[in-house]
């Protein structure tokens, strides 16, 4: 049997919800937009999160900020866009409603040992919650919820944005029919949206399941995506230490796998796998372009989950 304990700290100054069992810790902070900012191997010692190498590492946003002079700590929800974009009379904020907002938290829920919150989406008139709770003592389960409230049927991409240390012998899985990543952009080599780069390795000798980018300047990074997938799963296992983290997720609801790779841009280095509803980042080009976005109806609410397995 497995224990799992919510507990309250302080993580950079700000206040911090947590859950543990004997194998993973994980830390939010509701009031940065719900974020998740540490998500530890208990037993191994690894932080698969990354945040930025400073003692102020954490601070508040506001609608309208450009989430690069966000903290970029940790896993972000993106809903109902990733990029800023003009869709339907709406400016839709960069990365979306949700992450500079404080999240209300359900305190019943959290006596019942599950993190669950939630959020209003004030330009787009829906709500958003999100409730994490453990199954396995290794075993997270992200279960969401979105509730139209307008009366008519509205386009969106939701999208987990979980930024990862990339630590030296990490290595991308991905489903075997993942053989291909549709360019949405990046830096280091010339790169129009809608490029098709083969994966895992778009040019001799660069593999993107080894974190690596193409390119000769020091701020290199790309984005692309797989799919429409069968299989809703992605893995980074270090090949050193045994250390293996999962995604695992219904590709009939999230058909999509964002992949993000920074090697040096603002002097970052980390990695995203990012299942997502539609693509590329921005809803109107998703909505009008790419044809590949899901919606909601009016009135309806829709409930889908996510498992991270940690070991």
């Amino acid at each position: 049997m497995y224990n799992p304990k919510i507990f309250n700290t302080k993580v950079a100054g700000f206040d911090a919800v947590g859950i543990q069992s004997r194998a993973v810790e994980l830390l939010m902070v509701p009031k940065l937009g719900g974020r998740v900012v540490s998500l530890r191997n208990i037993k191994s010692g690894r932080e698969w999160l990354w945040h930025q190498d400073r003692p102020d590492w954490l601070w508040p946003n506001e609608a309208g900020d450009s989430f690069g002079i966000s903290p970029q700590a940790g896993i972000d929800e993106c809903i109902p866009s990733v990029a800023g974009c003009f869709f339907r009379k709406n400016q839709i904020p960069d990365h979306g409603e949700v992450w500079y907002q404080s999240w209300q938290i359900d305190s019943d829920a959290l006596s019942h040992n599950v993190l669950k919150s939630t959020v209003n989406l004030p330009i787009t008139n829906m709500s958003f919650s999100r409730a994490i709770r453990m199954t396995e003592e290794n075993s997270l389960l992200f279960e969401y919820s979105l509730e139209n409230h307008n009366t008519t049927e509205e386009p969106f991409i939701w999208s987990l944005h979980p930024l990862k240390n990339i630590i030296e012998g990490d290595i991308i899985e991905l489903p075997r029919e993942v053989t291909f990543m549709r360019l949405d952009g990046g830096l280091g080599v010339p790169i129009s949206r809608g490029d098709i780069w083969s994966y895992p390795e778009p040019f001799p000798g660069i593999r993107l399941d080894v974190c690596q980018v193409p390119g000769e300047i020091d701020e290199r990074c790309v984005k692309g995506f797989a799919g429409p997938l069968t299989s809703g799963w992605a893995t980074i296992r270090n090949t050193v230490t045994g250390d293996r983290l999962e995604l695992r997720w219904d590709a009939n609801f999230a058909p999509y796998l964002g992949l993000w790779i920074n090697r040096g841009l603002s002097g970052f280095h980390h990695v995203a796998l990012e299942p997502c509803t539609g693509i590329p980042d921005s809803l109107f080009i998703a909505a009008e372009e790419w044809k590949t976005v899901k919606t909601i109806q009016g009135g309806e609410k829709l409930e889908w989950s996510l498992q991270i397995v940690i070991s």
